[in-house]
């Protein structure tokens, strides 16, 4: 009796200075004004965004690797870039309503169609003028009878789904190269639109791709009727960073397609965002290896100009790029898209895959 007497009194002492704690911690919050409030809340969101954020860095790469100088503000920024908000609010800004016609790429831009039968490409440009130029692509078997297709990167939906209406396609399968909005920005809505469709990413991403439903592993292959998809992991632009190679079984002497995001572009690369230029030189080189010197290279942006100018005004003896960018020019002029290049013509005028590590960090803006 003693003791249960004892351990009441002590549960009634506990009890009082837990309430006693929690009544100053409320009156100290009561007491905050609304300025400190917003104070408060502005910090806490800085530091979360700060946290998500998957920038790199030598403090967060495990092999202290180079990578670029990313200040604070962008790190806080690509944390924003990332969350569910800013994909809707991009959204309503960017996309192309259901009713309405899309907005014009700089250069004016036409959809273009291209390939053999068993590999029929279409090209179509979206987004407008907002990130550059993007591309999305249809890729199908003119002699499917169910006329079963593949679209990539359909970062604005509705211009992409009328596109694929025109062609008489059912699109199976959606390839996300990477998370950023303006490659899966449309995977939602893509999606809601068809019923069983498949969105496939690479295995590295982590819930970062809208509406995901299978992940690849490197050099994992599936098929789409006689169309085969086979994913290559390639860090750098982003860790989850991929490119799809397609090929036909109907066709297998003809050059494969390689759809490479922002990985390779004509002349150039991405941006080191998340990668190391050690990751990324690896990628490189596995493209190298893997795919083969007459591989068309569809890349995610109308980048080609700028970047193959770049490469001979830092190199004038760079005769390959120099007449890679007059045909170029000549394309443009007919509002045709500059893509595709093969992986022949990059590794001999694009800067960056003929790169030895210490050039590409360089080229990268990498910290030494």
């Amino acid at each position: 009796g003693d003791t249960a007497a004892l351990l009441d009194s002590v549960r009634m002492v506990v009890i009082s200075y837990v309430r006693a704690a929690v009544s100053a911690t409320a009156s100290a919050i009561w007491a905050l004004s609304l300025r400190r409030w917003g104070l408060l809340s502005l910090g806490s969101s800085l530091l979360y965004l700060w946290n998500i954020s998957t920038l790199s860095s030598r403090r967060r790469n495990s092999d202290n690797s180079p990578c670029p100088e990313h200040g604070p503000l962008l790190r806080i920024m690509y944390g924003l870039f990332s969350t569910w908000l800013a994909e809707r609010v991009l959204g309503h800004l960017l996309h192309t309503r259901p009713d309405e016609p899309q907005a014009e790429q700089i250069g004016g831009t036409l959809p273009s169609v291209m390939g053999p039968r068993e590999l029929r490409i279409k090209v179509v440009p979206i987004l407008g003028a907002a990130f550059g130029g993007n591309y999305a692509y249809l890729i199908w078997d003119e002699d499917d009878p169910d006329r079963r297709a593949i679209v990539v990167d359909p970062a604005d939906p509705y211009p992409v789904l009328r596109a694929a209406e025109e062609e008489r396609l059912n699109v199976e399968v959606l390839l996300t190269t990477h998370w950023h909005f303006d490659h899966s920005g449309g995977n939602a809505t893509f999606a809601r639109e068809v019923p069983g469709l498949r969105v496939v990413a690479s295995d590295r991403e982590r819930g970062r791709v809208p509406a995901l439903t299978e992940r690849l592993a490197d050099e994992q292959t599936i098929a789409v009727g006689r169309l085969l998809v086979t994913a290559h992991s390639v860090p750098g632009h982003t860790l989850g960073s991929a490119v799809f190679q397609i090929s036909s079984s109907a066709a297998p002497a003809a050059p494969h397609a390689a759809f490479t995001g922002d990985t390779l572009f004509c002349g150039g690369c991405g941006r080191l965002f998340e990668g190391s230029s050690l990751q990324l030189h690896a990628s490189l080189r596995r493209l190298r290896t893997r795919l083969a010197p007459n591989c068309q290279v569809f890349s995610g942006h109308e980048y080609a100009d700028m970047l193959l100018t770049m490469a001979v005004r830092s190199d004038p003896s760079n005769l390959a790029a120099l007449r890679k960018l007059r045909q170029v020019r000549d394309l443009r002029l007919r509002k045709q898209p500059s893509v595709p290049s093969t992986m022949a013509e990059e590794c001999s005028f694009n800067p960056w895959m003929k790169a030895t590590p210490l050039d590409l960090a360089r080229l990268c803006g990498c910290e030494m």
